[in-house]
């Protein structure tokens, strides 16, 4: 993080020793977000327990791994959660190590990989999270949207320092013209950068109707103020004048989605919203929608098209088509907090589909156990209306029958054909091929 940000903490002290300063700037090459973690939590660790970094860093293997044990023990006396104490005891073991101290003795920490108070966590409903759109100005719409309509993470919208995120160039299927937005395909294409993703690997997602029209909205609304849009330009801004046009920060992108969801009257965290995106195309995955390595894929994990798309930089196109047009009706069904009032292909194919099969006969009951409508082919259907004309004329997919030789002019007048006489006093007739 910036030197004026890391003046701010009140653990910035603790940089002033050199080899402390040289562990922080390491961990923080990794990631900006552990780097500032592991200093808060060594500060802690000095405030709580007395021993500063340095006197850890001289403390012999037998000293250190006894600090740590009784480091864990007076902490569950507090009643910490296992992923508390280990997260406590992760800084202290890698300064160890960084001072060639490494702890190889098993450190035992009960509920370690038990999952937090959070875990149970419901996401919401797709009419919750309209209540929390319609509780949103549009610059919280479009961060709402973005993670719940697209899956990605906060970070991606805006980096813990502040200085990344998503750019108007990452929508390549968006162009900012002369005060006006246009999107070209909808569901359009987000393109994470390598930079943006948390596991270091390029990927991309898409963004429904609704999203892209809180997007348009949002944009079109900056232009409007004077800000002048470029595809370097951020996504998402803070709303300060001074600092307007630049990129927003993790935690204040927290905070502009944590607002709508308190005032929709719920205590979720914003982060919930990406599990909506995962649970409700878990419902679509189970539909046959989509495949899970694509739900996988949008989500920036690593799995079986990741590695596809990372070595050859770009998917065929047919294969991106495929996903959009799949990635469209799973929002369309589970996404959506806005249904369309359209009429498609396919139901128009259904509706005509089940009004032949009432006409031949077929009951409500008798169509709705036929299944999926839109998959008849028109022979299909013929061969049902067909079936079901014989049905009614007393045949089980016979077109002869034997009546009494009596009765033949009449069944010649309805118009059935003479085949031939029997000698039990019957005819044989056959109905017009």
């Amino acid at each position: 993080m910036p030197e004026s940000a890391l003046s701010k903490t009140p653990y910035s002290k603790l940089l002033d020793d050199a080899d402390f300063r040289r562990w922080f700037d390491n961990a923080r090459r990794g990631s900006p977000i552990t780097g500032y973690e592991w200093l808060r939590r060594m500060g802690f660790i000095q405030k709580k327990f007395g021993k500063s970094p340095k006197q850890i860093a001289a403390m012999n293997q037998k000293q250190a791994v006894n600090f740590l044990l009784d480091m864990v023990g007076e902490l569950e006396k507090e009643k910490r959660s296992g992923s508390y104490i280990s997260n406590l005891v992760k800084p202290v073991k890698s300064w160890l190590e960084f001072n060639g101290k490494p702890v190889v003795q098993k450190i035992k920490i009960p509920g370690r990989g038990e999952l937090t108070r959070f875990a149970d966590e419901r996401p919401p409903t797709q009419e919750e999270l309209g209540r929390i759109l319609n509780a949103a100005d549009l610059r919280a719409k479009v961060a709402c949207s973005l993670v719940a309509f697209s899956g990605i993470r906060l970070e991606v919208l805006g980096s813990f320092l502040g200085d990344e995120g998503l750019k108007v160039g990452d929508l390549p299927e968006m162009t900012v013209g002369d005060g006006s937005v246009e999107v070209e395909q909808v569901p359009a294409m987000i393109a994470v950068r390598k930079t943006l993703s948390k596991m270091g690997n390029p990927f991309f997602t898409f963004i429904s109707a609704e999203g892209c029209d809180y997007l348009k909205q949002y944009l079109e609304l900056r232009m409007r103020r004077g800000e002048k849009l470029t595809p370097k330009s951020a996504l998402i801004t803070p709303i300060m004048s001074t600092i307007a046009g630049n990129h927003i920060r993790t935690t204040n992108i927290g905070d502009l989605m944590r607002k709508p969801i308190r005032d929709a009257g719920f205590q979720w965290r914003p982060y919930v919203l990406r599990r909506y995106f995962d649970t409700r195309l878990m419902m679509a995955e189970a539909d046959g929608l989509i495949i899970r390595d694509w739900r996988v894929f949008w989500m920036g994990h690593k799995g079986d098209i990741e590695a596809t798309y990372t070595v050859s930089k770009r998917l065929p196109e047919d294969v991106i088509e495929r996903m959009r047009e799949s990635y469209a009706k799973s929002a369309d069904k589970y996404l959506a907090t806005t249904k369309k009032q359209t009429t498609t292909q396919e139901q128009i194919v259904a509706t005509f589909n089940r009004k032949f099969l009432e006409m031949s006969g077929y009951s409500a009951e008798e169509i709705d156990k036929m299944g999926d409508l839109t998959a008849m082919t028109s022979e299909q259907v013929q061969e049902l209306m067909k079936k079901k004309s014989m049905q009614a004329l007393g045949l089980n997919g016979n077109t002869q029958r034997v009546v009494p030789m009596v009765e033949v002019k009449q069944w010649i007048a309805q118009g059935w054909e003479y085949v031939s006489t029997l000698p039990t006093n019957e005819a044989i007739i056959k109905l017009p091929l």
